[in-house]
């Protein structure tokens, strides 16, 4: 059998994606599988936006205690995609109780009535890989060693965030959480063939934490989001356009909030101007749209549809990635690898990262980025990169440099080679 014949089962809390993050990472890392060939079950109750013959069964906490209640069972929806929507989530200033609220929803799926109706709907098919995006809910853990029950075949586990080491809640119930997790972690391993994850850093603290080696896969960009030539020589030199695109989580709104103040500063010098766009399709509080929709050196976008990401990327000088100085946020990314950052190195563009050095994701654009880890001298800095074009010119050409050794379908083809091989013993 061929690789790429191989019927793949994805588990993930969120469904395959063009836009979102972690169903974005699964689109790119399973490119060149025959979309007939992919079935996933998410659990949430969003709607997938990536079409092209996935087959979608949605399974969620509302379904259960729907079935609950209504007295027939509803878990286990087949859905279709609805591409080119814009999904959406709310970002606040802060969070109450969000630890009791995620036991209690542990507590719902306790509730055996998912498991009738999920056993149906894998009977009779049959699955090379299952390939378990694995979050921090306790409850898709126990999915997943569920259907491995149910059938024959190589266990794959990925981790593209830590949620059992950098954790820094004090609470009660958020030690209780995190205590749980560790276990579910390590009684669901030895169902795994393969670990990956999503960093270098990642690879390294798992070790030693769950004394097992691992395979680090990130997100890929296969296709380059690059302008021709004679649209790059026609763009105005006296006034700059940077560009964020993502989340505005962990207190990245604070980050691109002090950007904005410094940027204000330089544009009223008068020599070059530069003007941040933000684009996002998170919901906003009316505190964080005012911290960086300022006037004269940042605007609030809003979000964009897959399709749209290109012109955006192409409409931007420097393009633009932030993590928050926040030592609970850092705790919380500190191993992760965000998505943007292939993204950005596709489009040929200067990357500019603004963040503390010890996040995985500002280390690895340390060697060829423009990456200011001092918010402290924030304003020289970025009028370093507005006002010298040579220098940004040369980290425009490194940025291209590492897209090609990194990101690039080569790169794609053996991180994809290495999840699909399967060795005559496990078979």
């Amino acid at each position: 059998m061929k690789n790429l014949d191989k019927k793949i089962l994805l588990i993930s809390h969120n469904p395959l994606s063009k836009v979102n993050n972690n169903g974005k990472t699964l689109v790119s890392i399973f490119e060149g599988v025959p979309k007939g060939n992919i079935y996933q079950i998410y659990l949430n109750a969003d709607i997938p936006d990536y079409d092209g013959g996935c087959h979608y069964l949605q399974l969620n906490e509302k379904q259960i205690l729907s079935s609950l209640f209504k007295g027939k069972n509803v878990c286990c929806m087949e859905v279709k995609p609805t591409p080119e929507k814009i999904s959406s989530a709310t970002v606040g200033v802060g969070s109450f109780g969000i630890h009791t609220k995620r036991l209690l929803r542990e507590c719902v799926w306790k509730m055996p009535l998912w498991k009738t109706k999920l056993e149906k709907w894998l009977e009779g098919k049959k699955f090379d890989i299952v390939f378990f995006m694995a979050g921090d809910g306790l409850f898709a853990y126990d999915v997943y060693r569920f259907v491995m029950e149910c059938v024959s075949a190589k266990g794959c586990l990925f981790f593209t965030d830590d949620y059992v080491i950098g954790k820094t809640s004090r609470s009660p119930i958020a030690c209780l959480r995190q205590g749980m997790l560790k276990r579910k972690i390590r009684k669901t391993l030895p169902t795994a063939k393969d670990l990956y994850v999503i960093s270098d850093e990642m690879k390294d603290a798992y070790a030693d934490l769950f004394d097992t080696d691992s395979y680090v896969i990130r997100n890929f960009s296969v296709e380059k989001k690059q302008m021709r030539c004679e649209e790059e020589n026609e763009r105005q030199s006296d006034c700059l356009t940077m560009v964020y695109a993502g989340g505005l989580h962990y207190n990245r709104w604070k980050v691109l909030g002090q950007i904005a103040k410094s940027l204000k500063e330089i544009n009223g010098f008068g020599k070059r101007k530069c003007y941040l766009k933000i684009y996002s399709s998170q919901n906003l509080s009316d505190e964080i749209v005012e911290a960086i929709d300022l006037d004269g050196a940042s605007e609030f976008c809003g979000g964009v549809s897959a399709s749209q990401i290109s012109d955006v990327y192409a409409g931007a000088d420097i393009l633009l990635h932030v993590e928050s100085f926040d030592p609970k946020a850092i705790a919380s990314t500190r191993y992760s690898f965000s998505t943007k950052i292939p993204e950005y190195l596709s489009a040929g563009k200067c990357v500019l990262a603004v963040g503390p050095a010890e996040i995985a994701s500002i280390r690895y654009l340390w060697d060829f980025a423009c990456v200011i880890y001092d918010d402290a001298n924030l304003t020289s800095a970025l009028k370093k990169m507005i006002l010298d074009d040579d220098y940004r010119n040369s980290v425009q050409n490194a940025c291209k440099a590492h897209y090609e050794a990194d990101f690039s379908r080569t790169k794609q083809k053996e991180c994809l080679d290495h999840i699909l091989y399967i060795d005559q013993s496990f078979e």
